[in-house]
């Protein structure tokens, strides 16, 4: 069977929104020439469109019921509590592990959820779950070293993205996104050289983190457009975007003939709603959830703690913060629980998880599974779930009467696999157009209006702007993929599949993606017929994500930053 090499570069977050007009325009002309030469579609992300199960799905090939990953964070056993996701949280074998067992040479840059690295037939630098790079981020471990006397410094991630309240923070923060995806360009060559592969991936980030923090500026019908700040920072995505192109055409300029290459995003992106939503209290008010009641004792500590959390955020660095979550490992969590409302267990059926309430969802205080569950398995559970349901839909925005709530997905609606019983048990579809914001619940709150829309402007570093959508890109192109050719939509699961398929190895059984056929010529097609193989043994499962109360503390700087926690 003839096989291919195949490039895949990883845009965060892009969008055809942006890209088709600035394509047209000639702005951005690498895209543009993939687009003419090759094959383009919509790509649909996972449910929700998060970076976590997005990008685990794309090189598992499956969808997040099968290997684990649902969002940025997940429930700890027998608790509460949640923690950080990362690379081993997937259970299911990557397509970089499926390539190095069938003898292939992979080459793995930046890739989200593939910390800590695993070890492949040629080399990995591990993404954004990285804690930072003094973590043994690399395989082969001295890889880092290499990679730092070829090209200096290579910085994983943007830092203090939360900073930006000012216009000389934000012109460093646009600086910096530029000069860390140059040096990724750099990394990326130098890799490519040095150590040839068969499958190499590339990711840029910056694509995504400029969209949550300037959409405002470049939209003008944002709900809270800024014009005056539009002047400067009006063409700072156009930027970002045009920088990245320039790299990806560095990256196309000495590719052999037999090299296929595809684009793709992992979601897409749109402006925020200024719509904001207590949940908590609506599911207080419609009597599923109950907050604890406080003493004058327990209000002052509330008080305090919010005092005390907000103090260190804003007054130390990474790492003073990473400093003391050594010593102090327990203190970010216990200030976290004061900090945050309470809730009677014992009184609660559903609630919102409000330390990260970027990506809601709704879970269900179940009985056995929960540690203080009140809701019988059966009935009593359909029963709520039905409630909840009919109860969300009624919610109307005040201002146009329209439903809030476009799409509510039950779990096993979109999930399927032995891990569905580890996510949320509602989604609520918070990335439409025109949707809504989930506020953090305040006790004196009670009696006020549930939804209320924030009609002041984007506070710089700490307010999104931009937000994720359900659709992202697929750009395939060389080879024997069609030419000119606009397909309506694909599927993120679909990437890997097509991968294994072009690069000539037999596809996994229980794959949920499936080769996309009509992208490919059908004389190839016809030579070539897709070879299936067995269902993939699953890997050993791990207890836990490998992080250190250290590695924790940098993580959740790092969500902060981008806005991701509150």
């Amino acid at each position: 069977m003839q096989s291919y090499k195949v490039l895949v570069i990883g845009m965060d977050g892009a969008t055809f929104d942006l890209i088709l007009p600035w394509t047209a325009d000639n702005r951005l002309p690498n895209l543009a020439s993939l687009i003419q030469k090759g094959t383009r579609s919509f790509l649909r992300s996972t449910i929700p469109p998060m970076t976590p199960p997005a990008w685990a799905s794309f090189f598992t090939g499956k969808n997040p019921g099968k290997h684990g990953v649902f969002d940025f964070i997940e429930l700890k056993p027998g608790s509460y509590d949640f923690r950080f996701t990362n690379g081993a949280s997937v259970q299911a074998k990557s397509l970089w592990r499926l390539l190095s067992e069938a003898h292939k040479k992979v080459g793995v840059i930046n890739v989200p959820m593939t910390y800590p690295p695993e070890e492949v037939n040629g080399y990995l630098v591990s993404g954004l779950d990285a804690p930072d790079e003094k973590s043994r981020f690399t395989y082969p471990g001295e890889l880092y070293k290499i990679l730092k006397e070829a090209i200096g410094d290579y910085q994983i991630d943007i830092r203090h993205l939360g900073n930006m309240r000012g216009d000389k923070e934000r012109d460093l923060t646009l600086q910096a996104f530029h000069e860390i995806e140059e040096r990724r360009g750099a990394a990326a060559r130098f890799l490519m050289e040095k150590y040839p592969a068969d499958l190499t991936v590339v990711v840029f980030n910056a694509t995504d983190q400029v969209q949550h923090h300037f959409w405002h500026y470049m939209d003008p019908r944002h709900p809270q457009h800024d014009p005056l700040g539009a002047r400067k920072y009006g063409q700072a995505i156009l930027d970002i975007y045009r920088c990245v192109d320039k790299e990806i055409g560095k990256l196309l300029q000495n590719l052999s003939e037999d090299t296929v290459v595809l684009v793709i995003s992992d979601h897409g992106a749109g402006a925020t709603s200024n719509l904001g939503l207590y949940l908590n209290h609506y599911l207080q008010e419609i009597g599923l959830l109950r907050f604890e009641s406080r003493s004058l004792s327990k209000n002052w500590l509330h008080r305090g703690a919010e005092k005390v959390d907000k103090l260190l955020r804003g007054t130390l660095s990474s790492k003073q913060k990473a400093r003391l979550a050594k010593f102090f490992p327990q203190l970010r969590t216990k200030l976290e629980s004061w900090a945050t409302a309470p809730l009677d267990w014992e009184s609660t059926r559903a609630y919102v998880n409000e330390a990260y309430i970027f990506s809601p969802g709704i879970w269900v205080n179940l009985k056995g599974k929960r540690p203080q569950g009140i809701v019988e398995p059966g009935k009593d559970y359909e029963d709520l779930i039905q409630f909840l349901i009919e109860k969300l839909y009624e919610l109307k925005d005040p201002d146009t009467g329209q439903q809030v709530i476009k799409k509510i997905y039950r779990k096993d609606e979109i999930y399927q696999g032995r891990y569905t019983d580890q996510a949320p048990d509602l989604i609520l579809s918070w990335w439409e157009e025109n949707s809504f914001t989930v506020k953090a619940s305040q006790p004196e709150r009670k009696g006020l209006p549930i939804l209320e829309r924030d009609l002041g402007p984007i506070v710089g570093g700490r307010d999104l702007s931009g937000a994720h959508r359900l659709h992202g890109v697929l750009i395939m192109s060389g080879g024997p993929i069609k030419q000119g050719l606009s397909l309506k939509e694909t599927q993120i699961l679909d990437v890997a599949p097509t991968i294994l398929y072009l690069m000539g190895i037999p596809v996994p059984g229980d794959f949920d993606g499936r080769i996309l056929t009509e992208a490919i010529e059908e004389d190839f097609l016809r030579e070539n017929p897709p070879q299936y193989g067995q269902d993939l043994a699953s890997p050993d499962e791990r207890s836990g994500t490998g992080y250190s109360e250290e590695d924790m503390e940098k993580i959740r700087e790092r969500l902060q930053g981008i806005g991701y926690l509150d």
